[in-house]
Order: C-alpha cells, then sequence, then structure tokens
C-alpha cells in the first residue's frame, strides 16, 4: 500500500509541475501567433492528427498496394488503436491539466477532445503511425517522421499541450508502433502459416 501512496504523489507532482524550460519554449512558440499563416497551418496539421491523414493514407495503400502495404495498414490500425487506448488510460490516470486552464494569458486555439493534457494523444498515434507505417514500408518514414513531429509541435504551438506531453507521446507512439510491427510480423506471421 505504501508503494501505491508514493506513486499516487509521484504522478500528482508531475501533473501539476511545468519546467521553467517549458515555460520558455511555450512562451517563444505562442510569440508566432501573431503570424495567422502558421496558425492556420498549425491548425490544419492537428485536424489532419485527428484522424483524416491516417484515414486517407489507410485506404491509398489498401487500395493500391499488394501485401507489404496490407500489413502495414493492418500494423497502423493495431498501432492507432493500442495508441487510443493507451493515452486515454494514462490521461485519466494522471489529469494534467491542459496549458490554457492553468495559465489566463495563454489560449487554446483548437477545441479539444478531453479534459486532460498527458501525454499527448494527437502526437502519440502520430508517431504510432510513423513507426508502424515505416516499420513496414521504410519509405514511408520519411515522410512520416517530420509529420508527425509537426503535428507535436502544432499541439504545443496551438496551447494544448506541454512539450513534455509530446515528447512523452512521442516515445510511447514510437514503442506501440514497434509493437504493432513485431505483432504483425511474428505473429502474424506464425498464426497464418
Amino acid at each position: 500500500m505504501a508503494e501505491l501512496y508514493v506513486l499516487k504523489r509521484l504522478v500528482d507532482g508531475y501533473a501539476q509541475r511545468v519546467t521553467p524550460l517549458e515555460v520558455r519554449f511555450m512562451l517563444r512558440l505562442a510569440w508566432w501567433r501573431d503570424f495567422p499563416w502558421l496558425t492556420a497551418f498549425f491548425r490544419l496539421l492537428s485536424r489532419l492528427g485527428d484522424g483524416p491523414l491516417w484515414g486517407a493514407i489507410g485506404v491509398t495503400l489498401l487500395l493500391f498496394g499488394a501485401g507489404p502495404e496490407r500489413r502495414a495498414v493492418l500494423a497502423g490500425a493495431l498501432a492507432a488503436l493500442t495508441s487510443v487506448l493507451l493515452f486515454s488510460v494514462l490521461k485519466g490516470l494522471i489529469r494534467r491539466p491542459r496549458p490554457f486552464d492553468r495559465w489566463s494569458s495563454l489560449s487554446g486555439l483548437v477545441p479539444t477532445p478531453d479534459r486532460f493534457s498527458f501525454p499527448s494523444g494527437h502526437t502519440m498515434t502520430a508517431f504510432a503511425m510513423y513507426a508502424s507505417l515505416g516499420g513496414i514500408l521504410p519509405m514511408w518514414g520519411w515522410v512520416l517522421l517530420p509529420t508527425a513531429w509537426l503535428i507535436g509541435l502544432s499541439r504545443v504551438y496551438l496551447g494544448v499541450h506541454y512539450p513534455t506531453d509530446v515528447l512523452v507521446g512521442a516515445l510511447l507512439g514510437t514503442l506501440v508502433g514497434k509493437g504493432a510491427v513485431w505483432a504483425v510480423t511474428e505473429i502474424g506471421t506464425t498464426v497464418l502459416q
């Protein structure tokens, strides 16, 4: 029981902590909000990270691909589903308030799907897609890695996540994506034989 109490205190402490480095980064990024074209670009990226981008890639690969592309879509679907389940559970456990809820001077520029910020679900899913699709189709990795980073950056720019939300989301998403590739290539091949 003592271990659970200590773990809860650590989680609660993290949920309320924002490092000075994060504050400086967010304040510098907020300065760029004066450029409407940049705000429009990041809003578009964030919206694409809601799912339309991943759906379009999946449909394209299914329509024009063969065996490897179909395995990549299966790995991507598994990674996306796992990512959503994992970040939903973590957000409910950690309950870190969103930046615009803590700073009256910072507004959120897009609606949020839930109340909590840690980890960034958009970033986690983007990196899960990068790692799963890119793990089976390496040429997709060259396009999806910068896209995933830009989606993560958009979430901080738009005031709905802290930088550590994005960094942890990127790490967890990459692990989920690699796990999905392993599941599809190792377990899927064994089951199909």
